[in-house]
């Protein structure tokens, strides 16, 4: 009987241990199914054209577009989770979200914080400034022209011009050469010579013969030269608005512009490490508003951004142009930023590396872009 009583022990001993291992070997496998069921949380943000936010709260634009293929690819269902733009990266990184859609670059210190997949797009950042046509231009300059700094400096040329005259030609009125001499007319022909000499002109026709007329000759000549480069640095200065506004070719054609960008984005960073007045907007549209209405002078940032803005800022009545010069003042690439150690990682990339060989793709980066070479630049650099 004793022997019966300690099999059945040892046998309920066996079985409740074989239970308990089966559960705790079952349990990861549940919570995993219970993860794979609910969707993954994107964090997005609206920002032409890669994100928009219809009225019914739904989003269109690259980035939607291009998790839409990745959900189809993978069969995980995705929700939107709408955050600041600056939030987005430390936002995946926090946990708080799975993911994040639209513009995000590729930087050092995001790569420290969350996991990138593959560029799915190669970009630049430009600079946008207000287009001005040849015939505002030239009407810019004149109205530049005419200020008071010019003024001044018109004022304080023509007075040094007439002390200089009336000094050589009390000098000079009784020289023998003849070349000053009379009243009104000695003073005008003393007037000519200052003019010609300031311009470094110098025809010669007009010259001072006596000691005194010589040395205040060489005076006029070492201070006409100061006043007409100060003053032609005056006009120069002037017309720069005019000029940078159909030009833009290195950093130092801009750097001394006041800048508008997006908060938290790389171009905001680099235009403060390279000493730029950056002015930070929550959306380029707005910083655009800002640029028309003559508050600042440039705005920086994304080409894909400010070539799609610009185009529905020239279907307003009536059009306002943006020039977006060739300068490029850095290539980008654009990734999806995912949480690291995300257990679906890897099939999101695959996912994302396939979707971007299909045509639905290239519809996509011809709607909202207008271009497909960023493709094949994208997928070259992903081998």
């Amino acid at each position: 009987m004793r022997e019966i009583i300690l099999q059945n022990s040892w046998r309920r001993f066996i079985a409740f241990h074989a239970l308990t291992f089966l559960l705790l070997a079952c349990t990861p496998l549940c919570l995993q199914a219970a993860n794979d069921s609910e969707p993954l949380r994107i964090g997005i943000h609206e920002k032409p054209p890669y994100a928009m936010k219809n009225r019914d709260g739904t989003w269109t634009g690259l980035a939607p577009g291009l998790w839409k293929g990745i959900s189809e690819a993978t069969g995980l269902e995705v929700v939107f989770v709408e955050l600041p733009y600056e939030d987005l990266v430390q936002t995946v990184a926090d946990g708080m979200i799975d993911a994040a859609a639209g513009e995000i670059e590729v930087t050092p210190a995001a790569e420290k914080v969350v996991d990138f997949t593959q560029p799915f797009l190669t970009s630049s950042l430009c600079i946008g400034l207000n287009k001005v046509s040849w015939e505002s231009a030239w009407k810019s300059v004149l109205r530049d022209f005419f200020n008071w700094a010019i003024a001044k400096y018109l004022i304080v040329i023509f007075v040094a011009m007439l002390v200089i005259s009336l000094l050589l030609w009390f000098a000079e009125r009784h020289n023998g050469t003849g070349h000053f001499h009379g009243g009104i007319t000695g003073i005008g022909s003393a007037l000519w010579f200052a003019a010609v000499t300031m311009t470094t002109v110098g025809y010669g026709d007009k010259t001072p013969a006596t000691i005194a007329g010589r040395i205040i000759a060489v005076f006029w000549m070492i201070f006409g030269v100061v006043l007409v480069s100060a003053f032609t640095a005056t006009v120069t200065s002037s017309m720069s608005s005019a000029q940078i506004a159909n030009s833009i070719e290195s950093i130092s054609d801009f750097n001394h512009l006041s800048c508008g960008t997006l908060r938290g984005s790389l171009s905001s960073e680099i235009l403060r490490r390279i000493g730029v007045m950056t002015h930070e907007y929550e959306s380029i549209p707005e910083a655009f508003e800002d640029l028309v209405a003559g508050k600042i002078e440039a705005v920086v940032g994304d080409r894909n951004t400010l070539s799609y803005v610009r185009r529905e800022f020239a279907k307003q009545k009536p059009p306002v142009h943006i020039n977006i010069p060739s300068f490029r003042l850095r290539e980008v690439f654009l990734a999806i930023p995912i949480r690291e150690g995300h257990p679906h990682y890897k099939q999101i990339n695959e996912a994302m590396l396939q979707f971007l060989t299909t045509g639905e793709w290239i519809e996509l980066l011809q709607e909202w872009i207008g271009e497909t070479r960023y493709s094949s630049i994208t997928l070259g650099s992903t081998h």
